[in-house]
C-alpha cells in the first residue's frame, strides 16, 4: 500500500481592508465641513447665473427691436405677453417684437411677429418698466428705461438691469464703484422694491 501523505497546505490569512468606524467618522466630517463652507457660494453663483440669463434673453430681445425699427424705419413694438397676439403690462411674461403698421399699439393679424421670448424664470422678478416699449425709426424709445431683475427674496447684492437710453442705446448695469452693487444710468445703486 502507497503511503500517501498529503502536503500541508498553507494557511491563507484573509486579509479585509475596510475602514473603521473612527476613520468613517472622520470621512464624514471633513465631507460636511467642505459642504458647508461651498454651499452657499454655489447658492450665490446660481442666482447670479438665473439673473444673467434673463437679463441676456431680454437685451437679445430689446437690441432686435431698435435694429428691427431702424431697419425698416417704423414703429416696433416690444412688450410683454401671454398668447403672442396681444400685450399685457406684466415683464414676467413672455415678450414679443412687431412692427406696428398702424400705430395702435397692438399687434393685429397683419403685423407679423419679428422675435419673441420665453418668460422669465419664476425665481426672479422685475421692476422698473410696465407696458409697451416703442421704438422709433431712429431706434429712441419716448422714456429712458432701467429694467431691474432682482431674485424673489429681493435681495438687491444680486440685482441687475437693462438700461435703455432715451436714444435707444441699451447696456447692462454696472458697479462703477466697486461697492458690490450696480448702479442705473443716472449713477443710483438699483434696488429691488
Amino acid at each position: 500500500m502507497m503511503n500517501t501523505m498529503r502536503a500541508a497546505r498553507p494557511t491563507q490569512i484573509s486579509t479585509h481592508h475596510g475602514l473603521t468606524l473612527l476613520e468613517m467618522l472622520v470621512a464624514v466630517a471633513v465631507l460636511a465641513i467642505i459642504l458647508t463652507t461651498v454651499a452657499p457660494n454655489i447658492q450665490s453663483i446660481l442666482i447670479k447665473n438665473r439673473i444673467t440669463s434673463d437679463l441676456n434673453n431680454l437685451s437679445a430681445v430689446t437690441q432686435r427691436a431698435r435694429f428691427t425699427a431702424v431697419d425698416e424705419q417704423a414703429n416696433v413694438v416690444l412688450c410683454p405677453t401671454e398668447n403672442y397676439a396681444s400685450c399685457v403690462s406684466s415683464w414676467q411674461k413672455a415678450k414679443m417684437v412687431f412692427i406696428d403698421l398702424n400705430g395702435n399699439g397692438s399687434r393685429d393679424g397683419s403685423e407679423s411677429l419679428i422675435v419673441a421670448s420665453d418668460p422669465l424664470n419664476s425665481a426672479n422678478i422685475i421692476f422698473g418698466v410696465d407696458g409697451s416699449l416703442v421704438f422709433d425709426e431712429q431706434g429712441g424709445i419716448d422714456k429712458a428705461a432701467t429694467i431691474t431683475l432682482c431674485p424673489k427674496d429681493k435681495d438687491a447684492n444680486y440685482a441687475s438691469a437693462l438700461l435703455l437710453s432715451l436714444y435707444g442705446r441699451v447696456s447692462v448695469a454696472i458697479d462703477s464703484d466697486n461697492n458690490g452693487k450696480k448702479e442705473d444710468l443716472a449713477g443710483n445703486e438699483l434696488s429691488c422694491s
